[in-house]
Order: structure tokens, then C-alpha cells, then sequence
């Protein structure tokens, strides 16, 4: 179970909002980042556009944001790099599989993302 932080991103932060998909091999997922900086630094190497924001969620938070978009995607690319910084490899995890941990077991570390010390 990933700890927080938790950054999503997302075009308005507005309740309700649903975050960035993205594909990776034709996987569709939901980019999820340890800090704020990470986020940015994927961002600023897209051309996605200056509208997307890097917001903290919450552990709660993340389980909605991630119902919103359970229909369109399956995964989770956790970290992803910056574009550019050669070939791009992500670590996936299952988009449910981190819905249902957030909701029954949230100190345990499923993609292995606890914080660094």
C-alpha cells in the first residue's frame, strides 16, 4: 500500500474531478507520485498543457479519484518518468487491487512505495 503523499493530477481541483490517464504499452493508467516534484517533473515533459495541477490527495481521496476512471483504465503507473529520459519504464500495479487496499488495509505497502527515510 502506497503511504502518502499522494499526488494525482488533474485538470480542475474541483470535487468530483477525475485525474490524468495516460496510456503506457496500451495499458490504460492513472499516473500516482510520491511528492509533488515528481508530479511536476512528469508534467513540464508532456504537452498536456499548463491546466493540469499536481494536488495531494488523501487515502480516501485517492480511492475516489481512482473509482472515477475504474471504467477507462485497469493500472496504476506508479512514479512515472519524465518523458525523454530514454526508454520509458514504468512500475504498474492494478488499479483495483489499490482500490481495495485503500479500503480494508491501508498500512500495507502493495507496490512497495512506502517513503524513503
Amino acid at each position: 500500500m502506497p503511504r502518502q503523499p499522494y499526488v494525482l493530477l488533474f485538470e480542475e481541483v474541483i470535487p468530483g474531478a477525475t485525474p490524468l490517464t495516460i496510456l503506457v504499452d496500451d495499458r490504460g493508467a492513472v499516473p500516482l507520485f510520491d511528492s509533488e516534484v515528481k508530479a511536476r517533473g512528469f508534467l513540464a515533459s508532456t504537452d498536456f498543457g499548463a491546466e493540469f495541477e499536481a494536488v495531494e490527495v488523501s487515502g480516501a481521496g485517492l480511492a475516489r479519484a481512482l473509482e472515477s476512471v475504474e471504467a477507462e483504465v485497469g493500472y496504476v503507473a506508479v512514479n512515472p518518468p519524465p518523458a525523454g529520459e530514454g526508454p520509458m519504464r514504468v512500475r504498474m500495479g492494478g488499479l483495483r487491487e489499490l482500490i481495495d487496499a485503500l479500503r480494508q488495509n491501508p498500512e500495507d505497502d502493495l507496490f512497495g512505495l512506502g517513503r524513503l527515510s
